[in-house]
């Protein structure tokens, strides 16, 4: 058997999530559906992802793995034709050939998402579905002094979704926590998180608890103290799904991966740029 890496990306908003689940479109079954046709596999496909994501939620970089019994010859190629196969909002940006060992999930070290916020008085329509617009007055330097409680491993059951971790282990240690301003945009504010893994609705819950103590609807307690409380109503709302983004999956001990996300990063352009007079 070939084990195979790709590095997607995907328009939330047309799928019921990442991973198949009856009577629901999924990312997977668009990817599984271009696979059957191009390899006509006699055994049911071994697929991985590095992380689930719900309906709404998109994903610039994630990260999947199949098997093949035979090997791809062409692998640009079949990523073209899977691009062609898989319909529309959910594209192969890079694939490569992995070893065995390698598993999308269960070797992943670490985790990224961002999460992004219109913040502005005024509606951005060209962001609709890909960022939450807050219209409160925010004190962002209150905000940013909140990132300080996430250092260390902590117990996060009050920013979880409730019932999502019944008998689970609720633990995760953050390895990254930033707000930044889009350089392009500077009405767009984006959250970055990365750990080696993230409850249900976690960082969701967590930007909302975030805001909701720097528009003041929170108050009297700060983020730490809601983080101690293990009491899912001390913290503030979840944010819809919409402004949720999968970023980049981390990996130790497979350099392959990261040169696929290089593969897209830093593709060099054969054409003039900038102002031509």
């Amino acid at each position: 058997m070939s084990n195979y890496a790709l590095l997607i990306e995907y328009d939330g908003m047309k799928f019921h999530g990442i991973q198949k689940q009856l009577n629901a479109y999924t990312v997977q079954d668009a990817l599984e559906r271009a696979i059957r046709i191009l390899l006509k596999p006699q055994h049911d496909l071994r697929f991985h992802v590095a992380g689930r994501t719900d309906t709404g939620v998109h994903a610039s970089g994630m990260v999947c793995n199949f098997y093949s019994a035979n090997k791809i010859k062409d692998i640009d190629l079949f990523k073209y034709s899977m691009n062609a196969l898989s319909g529309d909002g959910v594209t192969v940006l890079a694939m490569r050939h992995v070893p065995d060992a390698f598993h999308a999930r269960f070797s992943c070290s670490a985790r990224e998402y961002l999460f992004k916020i219109i913040y502005s008085k005024d509606d951005h329509p060209l962001w609709a579905n890909r960022a939450v617009w807050i219209k409160e007055t925010v004190n962002w330097d209150l905000v940013y002094s909140q990132l300080e409680h996430l250092k260390g491993e902590k117990d996060y059951k009050s920013l979880a979704k409730q019932g999502s971790i019944k008998d689970k282990p609720s633990k995760r240690r953050f390895q990254y926590a930033g707000i930044e301003v889009d350089p392009s945009h500077n009405y767009i504010i984006q959250f970055r998180f990365k750990a080696d893994s993230f409850l249900h609705n976690m960082i969701r819950i967590l930007t909302g608890t975030l805001v909701d103590i720097g528009t003041g609807k929170i108050q009297g307690r700060d983020l730490g103290q809601i983080i101690d409380s293990l009491d899912r109503s001390a913290a503030g709302k979840t944010l819809p799904a919409h402004g949720l983004y999968f970023y980049k999956a981390h990996y130790d001990s497979f350099p392959e991966i990261e040169d696929m996300y290089n593969s897209v990063l830093n593709r060099e352009f054969q054409f003039p740029l900038g102002s031509a007079f």
